[in-house]
């Protein structure tokens, strides 16, 4: 073996992953994901992942478009107002080993911080072409659920849909084994413009324990804000003429799409409500 060739491929390796890193990029995936893991229908949505040597955020394309505009409207003094979209969104601070998830509920913007996970990856030797790329399977036990990712080590990133990262090379492909969530890559390019900083809600900081509580109190009492008057809707039928709502049976409906919408990436977070 010639070993001056061998260190020199080693250290030009070395020397791509770190120019790789040292650069900002913006990744496209489309995430299949089924908001009751009894129901066939699986839900799509397009997102980005932002990736900056020390941080990354991944959030739908909607917000990061709709970013865009509240942005470029600062610029020139223009009022908008856009819907929001911070389902799936993370933020994560490689620096310092940590990450946020957020959740919006009724107005406001939460965020969770919490210490980055370090993944326990088994990488096998089978490989396969995704995208046009040359891919290696890993599997992953985490959070109540099993994974199988696909990586390609073309693409010198440790990064990764979601939450995920920590294998050798960018994860192209990844789903659970009960086919409730599916991440597929669509396409990666340089971007050193987007303000991954920005956010257009200004996030409350809650602990898990706070969350959770206050995830079970809109539970209970899903119209609490309308019925003070704290939260103003005016409630209209088909043909625009103003009514009062039955709050009663709008507070069992409502019950009943939480409790069957309650299943997250990370299966163990998944609130226990009342029977």
């Amino acid at each position: 073996m010639n070993w001056k060739i061998l260190f020199k491929t080693a250290f030009i390796l070395i020397a791509f992953s770190n120019f790789l890193y040292g650069q900002n990029y913006r990744i496209s995936y489309q995430i299949g994901y089924k908001t009751d893991s009894l129901s066939m229908e699986m839900m799509k949505k397009d997102m980005i992942l932002l990736v900056k040597p020390e941080k990354s955020k991944f959030y739908s394309r909607e917000q990061f478009d709709n970013d865009s505009v509240v942005i470029e409207s600062k610029k020139t003094g223009a009022k908008v107002r856009l819907k929001s979209d911070y389902n799936f969104m993370v933020i994560k601070d490689k620096k310092n080993k940590k990450l946020s998830k957020f959740t919006f509920l009724l107005r406001d913007l939460y965020q969770l911080p919490v210490t980055a996970p370090d993944f326990d990856w088994k990488i096998t030797s089978e490989t396969k072409s995704i995208a046009g790329y040359t891919c290696q399977k890993a599997s992953l036990s985490y959070s109540g659920r099993n994974w199988e990712a696909w990586f390609t080590s073309d693409i010198a990133l440790q990064e990764g849909p979601s939450i995920f990262d920590g294998l050798p090379g960018l994860i192209i492909y990844m789903k659970d084994t009960k086919n409730n969530y599916e991440f597929s890559f669509t396409g990666i390019k340089k971007d050193e413009t987007s303000d991954m900083d920005f956010l257009s809600a200004k996030p409350l900081e809650i602990t898990k324990k706070q969350l959770d509580k206050l995830l079970l109190d809109h539970y209970n009492d899903p119209y609490r804000e309308m019925k003070s008057g704290n939260l103003k809707v005016l409630w209209q039928d088909e043909n625009g003429k103003p009514f009062k709502p039955d709050y009663k049976e709008l507070t069992k409906q409502e019950q009943k799409y939480i409790k069957t919408n309650n299943n997250p990436i990370e299966l163990r977070d998944a609130l226990k409500y009342p029977r």
